[in-house]
């Protein structure tokens, strides 16, 4: 099995967890109350909120053959590429359209910084930085291959579900139609970097199965007792 179709496996069975969860189904569904959807919100803007700050570390550890892409993909995040889209400024227009005031945006900033320090701050899993910086490029390759097929499916049920107009939610489909590319162009950068700092075989998917040991999405989405519920649910159908 190539490095290419390894990764990719691993990135569909956590997509395709994650759709099949009752989470996702909840939101889908339209069953949920309104403070679902607003807790979602939360957690989805906590998550990326410090993506440019997560790329520029892969662009500082990225081999020459990814760095131009890594950092294309920053300054897009910041909205200082041609598009000029803030990714940070959608997810605010977000939570402003979902009733969140300064006072709760402020919030989300602090929450989704608090996620960067206890990042630096915990205890490391990996002997040298080379094993970290995969795992965190695997992480986030992993939430644009997921993005790419799934998150037009999430806004629609935002605004569906949520009353939320199609410019409020422009951060899902702007991420449905570029994280198409960004997810075919994750998978070589993971290829390069493996190839450049001479990652064999078995510290790959060693590496592979400490990032995806848990559903990532449902853990930075839906929080780690969905989570643990989520697996629980799902083990008698392994």
């Amino acid at each position: 099995m190539t490095i290419h179709s390894l990764i990719e496996s691993q990135y569909a069975a956590q997509a395709k967890f994650f759709e099949h969860s009752s989470s996702f189904q909840q939101l889908e569904s339209g069953k949920a109350p309104v403070e679902f959807y607003d807790q979602f919100i939360a957690n989805l803007c906590q998550t990326h909120l410090k993506s440019p700050q997560i790329l520029a570390f892969l662009y500082a550890v990225s081999p020459p053959e990814a760095a131009p892409q890594i950092r294309h993909n920053m300054l897009e995040e910041l909205g200082l590429d041609e598009a000029g889209i803030s990714h940070p400024g959608l997810l605010y227009q977000l939570a402003a359209a979902a009733g969140f005031d300064e006072t709760a945006q402020a919030e989300l900033t602090r929450a989704a910084q608090e996620q960067l320090r206890v990042m630096c701050t915990d205890p490391l899993m990996f002997g040298t930085i080379k094993e970290l910086g995969l795992s965190i490029l695997l992480e986030v390759t992993c939430f644009e291959w997921m993005l790419s097929r799934l998150s037009s499916r999430i806004g629609k049920a935002l605004e569906t579900h949520r009353q939320l107009s199609p410019n409020h939610l422009e951060w899902f489909y702007h991420h449905s139609e570029v994280d198409i590319r960004h997810a075919e162009e994750g998978l070589l950068s993971v290829a390069h970097y493996v190839n450049y700092y001479e990652i064999d075989p078995s510290e790959l998917e060693a590496i592979l199965d400490i990032t995806f040991r848990e559903n990532i999405f449902i853990k930075r989405y839906f929080g780690a007792i969905a989570l643990a519920t989520e697996t629980q649910m799902m083990e008698p159908m392994a």
